[in-house]
């Protein structure tokens, strides 16, 4: 049975793929030229590039204020590795793939709240994590927010954040903010079955155009530095994920 399994899989994860390509032809394609001050939340240093890198590259080249927010240091992406060690290692990455993208030092904040334990709708701790991201909104004013889809299914992180998100703008009372779920996990990770959960009305693709190559170089900045383990610092990401970034162009969901 593992044996099936094993040969399937491959077979499961190319037809979702070209499931999903033909899917997307359908959805419309637009820029986010429009949005002057944007709010990129991440829930782990990497989240940022992979699903808005070209986006940022573009509003930074139009005069945008782009604003980079992670939740977490992504300490525990190499759970055999002492935690600190890994965050400061993620975190040096990530400042000098921000600052090679052109997004001023100013506008990241790094919470540090816990690598996989960030809080859902619900949950204990949920209040106490949305109301500290509310007490920033007035400051930064976004009129768009772009944070991980609330599909992504895993990791959880990433569902919990898109919930903090809508939940901090409502205790904010922030108003005419255009929220966005951008997909990271999400072709990878959500089963065929779950496709019909997607609000398709909603979706569009953002094209990178010739932004393709730098993003891809700021993803091998983030996934070329080995730790002592001989894996990437943010860990090793399956290669079914990674070959969706060949896609020209990034996956976002409005949410509000």
């Amino acid at each position: 049975m593992e044996r099936i399994r094993t040969i399937l899989k491959p077979l499961y994860i190319h037809g979702k793929r070209a499931l999903l390509q033909t899917r997307l032809r359908f959805v419309p394609a637009v820029d986010f030229s429009a949005f002057r001050r944007v709010l990129v939340i991440a829930p782990h240093p990497d989240d940022e590039v992979l699903g808005t890198g070209g986006v940022i590259l573009r509003l930074l080249k139009e005069k945008r204020e782009v604003f980079v927010w992670f939740l977490t240091d992504g300490e525990h992406s190499l759970p055999d590795l002492d935690p600190v060690m890994v965050a400061r290692n993620r975190v040096g990455i990530s400042a000098r793939v921000l600052e090679s993208l052109g997004v001023l030092e100013e506008n990241v904040f790094r919470f540090g709240f816990s690598d996989g334990k960030l809080p859902r709708a619900g949950q204990k701790g949920f209040d106490r994590v949305a109301g500290r991201l509310s007490e920033m909104l007035p400051d930064v004013k976004p009129d768009a927010v772009l944070v991980t889809h609330p599909l992504e299914t895993w990791p959880y992180d990433h569902v919990a954040a898109a919930e903090l998100a809508t939940a901090a703008l409502d205790r904010a009372g922030v108003a005419g903010v255009c929220v966005y779920g951008y997909w990271v996990w999400l072709p990878y990770s959500l089963p065929v079955k779950g496709f019909g959960g997607i609000d398709w009305k909603r979706t569009v693709r953002v094209p990178l155009g010739g932004r393709m190559v730098a993003k891809k170089r700021f993803m091998e900045e983030y996934l070329a530095p080995l730790s002592p383990n001989g894996r990437p610092w943010s860990g090793t990401l399956p290669k079914g994920m990674l070959a969706m970034f060949d896609y020209p162009f990034e996956i976002m969901t409005k949410i509000e």
